[in-house]
């Protein structure tokens, strides 16, 4: 019974290996041993003096690579370019704050328990800052007003916490 499963196993491996050689000389990768040929295959295949004729011309010798020299430095003469200004502040601004839109992360609280206002101060004017007290607190007016700095482990780095008391 061993006898059996080995000749199968080494015959089905021959086949599979005959697959891959069939496939590997249609795309001109390999030369399928004559062994392996059917009769037909045998007589239409070139003669080895054949190949030789139609082998491709020596593969001149490879060229050394050429790097690109850096390109000069520039003349010291020049004068400097000019920093960029400090960005306009642009955008629809926020009804209670006064704040650009796009500085306003967060606005909660009324105005019995107080207000916290989380924004980003490089986004909009320093001047709408220091006037969102007195829009949200109204006729109210405003009790206290501090600004913290949310710290460098801070889940929003650049945020700005106000928290404002009416009074």
């Amino acid at each position: 019974m061993t006898f059996k499963k080995n000749t199968l196993m080494h015959s089905l491996a021959r086949g599979r290996a005959a697959a891959v050689l069939a496939v590997l000389s249609l795309a001109g990768c390999a030369v399928v041993p004559a062994h392996l040929q059917t009769p037909a295959a045998r007589s239409s295949a070139p003669a080895p003096a054949a190949r030789a004729a139609t082998a491709p011309a020596a593969v001149p010798a490879p060229r050394p690579i050429e790097m690109p020299l850096p390109a000069a430095a520039p003349a010291a003469s020049q004068p400097e370019e000019p920093k960029p200004a400090a960005p306009g502040f642009s955008g629809p601004v926020d009804a209670r704050t006064g704040m650009r839109q796009n500085a306003v992360v967060a606005v909660t609280g009324n105005a019995d328990r107080g207000f916290s206002v989380l924004f980003r101060p490089d986004r909009t004017e320093p001047a709408s800052v220091e006037g969102v007290a007195g829009r949200l607190c109204g006729d109210a007016g405003v009790a206290s007003a501090r600004t913290n700095t949310s710290g460098g482990s801070s889940a929003m780095p650049g945020v700005k916490v106000m928290v404002v008391k009416c009074g």
